[in-house]
């Protein structure tokens, strides 16, 4: 009987020990900003942001990428992605390897938030990309803008917003429409 009782207390102290070390941590829910249509497979997360001249003009726009739950693995080498304002509608092309600061009229990735193994352009249910647009032009105060961000074969993610009233340096939040 006391090798039966010892027995049973290792088995419970073994269970104990290893339910612990076996399960994965479920990812973390992350904040979707606005609605997700019926076939997008991006959503927009956080804040759209641009970087500029102190009380003069933005010159690029940050914003935070990650796909919709459930969504196969998205190469970014197969989006398309269009700016729209007041005057001009424009395809930003990719920055060469589709990484780093965008020069006039170009689109890159800056930072991969959460990225899973050595840095590449196939974005993961877990990992959010941080894509910098930089328009030919810039934008001035108070101005509607359009960025349409389309993987190919599916709905676009569609973002509309307005530049704020007076424009900094850095953080100008443009506001959702």
């Amino acid at each position: 009987m006391n090798t039966q009782y010892v027995f049973f207390i290792g088995l419970l102290v073994a269970a104990v020990f290893f339910s612990g070390c076996t399960g994965d941590e479920p990812a973390a829910p992350r904040p979707v900003t606005g609605p997700v249509e019926p076939g997008q497979v991006l959503y927009l997360t956080g804040d759209v942001t641009g970087a500029g001249v102190l009380h003069g003009t933005i010159d690029t726009i940050t914003l935070t990428t990650g796909l919709v739950t459930g969504e196969m693995p998205l190469n970014m080498e197969d989006i398309t992605i269009i700016y729209a304002d007041a005057v001009r509608t424009e395809t930003l092309i990719p920055v060469e390897g589709f990484r780093g600061e965008p020069p006039q009229g170009t689109w890159g990735v800056v930072a991969v938030n959460g990225e899973l193994g050595s840095p590449n352009n196939r974005m993961e249910y877990e990992e959010q990309f941080v894509l910098r647009l930089n328009p030919s032009s810039p934008l001035v105060p108070r101005q509607v803008i359009t960025i349409i961000i389309t993987p190919e074969g599916t709905t676009p993610l569609t973002i509309r917003r307005v530049s704020p009233p007076t424009i900094l340096e850095q953080n100008n939040i443009l506001a959702n429409l």
